[in-house]
């Protein structure tokens, strides 16, 4: 259910990047202040824009409906309650007729109803969609991880980084950049809790193979591409966002000074470590919870682990995390996310290269 949401309501979110783009086509150029203060609902143009949100509200209904339980329908009540919710704290529009804000008002809740509507009807009449149980890595022995040695293992292995990235956060620490001497601490830090934890796996019974990722050059091209998607969700989250103020990360980026000899190890230790542990251990371990609960908890870990990096830094790697856990939940291939965390790790530190 909580995937559904989290589908709808970035369905949502992205509608409303696009609304006020459209909106400026209302107003002449070298508008002032003054006429933008006019929102002109009493025009054709506003209509069209309604039924703009409505379409975008339909979209993110059959969103709801796709990635929550079949034939459930909380997921798709919620999203329309809380989409009412917002659209009461909301500006009005600047128009005296009753019609037109109850359209305003009504317009992406009735298209979110209506789409989930669809979809729900569509799914009662095609014929049922077998269901891939098993992820297509590995298809014999995947255990489900217990409660107790999920939370083990996540200590091992990221304890020390989220109170760490806790502590920079809110300590008041100042901040330093990166050099090949930190990355190979950090290579340091990542190998011995990794070997700690394959050893109580391996204690425990665990098949050890089966978080093993099965390289292709199909899988690098998948890669590249999740990459991609992983820059658009990123650069959504910015301009929902806002301007703001300078962040850690970006001072931290502006003293680093390394050599491609330590970044390189360095980009693929780390896109192996976190995407092993958390994506072929941790969420496809959990996922007799369900596929959103067992997302929402890899989420939340990669988010305290970055938290260091500041507001928008920890949002743009939960965008990142979002898209990465979902395409694995819908495929169980581990080796384009690597190979897109092993990109996302790569380049932003060439122009620090010396």
């Amino acid at each position: 259910m909580w995937l559904g949401l989290l589908a709808g309501s970035a369905a949502v979110m992205y509608l409303g990047l696009v609304h006020p783009y459209l909106m400026e086509l209302r107003y002449p150029p070298g508008a002032t202040p003054l006429e933008r203060f006019n929102d002109h609902s009493d025009t054709a143009l506003w209509l069209w824009l309604q039924l703009l949100d409505f379409a975008g509200g339909a979209a993110a209904g059959a969103l709801v409906a796709h990635w929550s339980p079949r034939a459930s329908w909380r997921a798709l009540v919620l999203m329309v309650v809380g989409v009412l919710v917002y659209t009461v704290f909301a500006e009005l529009p600047h128009t005296g007729s009753v019609l037109r804000r109850t359209i305003w008002h009504l317009a992406v809740a009735a298209g979110v109803l209506c789409g989930g509507l669809l979809y729900r009807w569509r799914e009662r009449r095609g014929a049922e969609t077998p269901m891939r149980a098993v992820p297509a890595d590995h298809v014999l022995d995947l255990p489900h991880t217990p409660a107790w040695q999920a939370l083990l293992v996540m200590a091992i292995c990221f304890g020390g980084v989220i109170a760490y990235s806790l502590g920079s956060a809110f300590g008041g620490s100042g901040v330093s950049g990166f050099s090949d001497r930190d990355f190979a601490a950090i290579i340091a830090q990542e190998l011995l809790p990794a070997c700690m934890a394959l050893a109580v796996l391996r204690l425990n019974r665990y098949p050890l193979a089966t978080l093993l990722p099965k390289p292709s050059w199909g899988g690098l091209g998948v890669g590249v591409m999740l990459y991609a998607a992983t820059c658009l969700a990123s650069t959504s989250v910015g301009l929902l966002l806002g301007e703001q103020p300078a962040q850690p990360i970006d001072e931290m980026m502006a003293q680093s000074h390394v050599t491609l000899y330590g970044l390189l190890p360095l980009a693929l230790v780390n896109a192996a470590f976190e995407e092993v542990f958390l994506l072929a251990y941790l969420q496809r371990g959990l996922r007799r919870f369900g596929a959103s609960n067992a997302i929402g908890i890899v989420i939340l870990v990669r988010l305290l682990c970055y938290w260091y990096q500041g507001p928008v830094g920890a949002a743009g790697m939960l965008a990142m995390g979002l898209v990465f856990s979902i395409y694995y939940a819908r495929t169980g291939r581990l080796f384009p996310v690597m190979a897109a965390h092993f990109v996302a790790g790569l380049l932003p530190f060439l122009s620090t290269l010396r």
